[in-house]
């Protein structure tokens, strides 16, 4: 097994997908939100992001998941509590 292979990471690492509007932190704790994702022939080709600054760079794909970013939302995270706290789920 080589932890260094790209399909082994793929299969095996989590990987975030991009989501627009979505920020995203780097091992530095810089931040990125992904603006837009650009398809071709339906399926996802390349990644526009922005930083705090407001400057904006287009990845592609294997450049998103070199970047080994982290999702940062706060929204994502406020949305999850709230599915865990629904006094609707699990109680009895």
């Amino acid at each position: 097994m080589n932890l260094l292979d790209k399909e082994y990471k793929r299969t095996k690492m989590l990987v975030h997908k991009p989501i627009p509007g979505y920020w995203y932190a780097s091992v530095t704790g810089q931040l990125q939100q992904v603006r837009m994702v650009l398809h071709e022939g339906g399926d996802p080709c390349k990644v526009v992001l922005e930083n705090i600054n407001g400057r904006r760079r287009i990845v592609d794909l294997d450049g998103w998941h070199r970047l080994d970013l982290a999702l940062h939302s706060p929204g994502n995270e406020r949305r999850q509590r709230r599915g865990s706290d629904d006094p609707g789920k699990g109680s009895s």
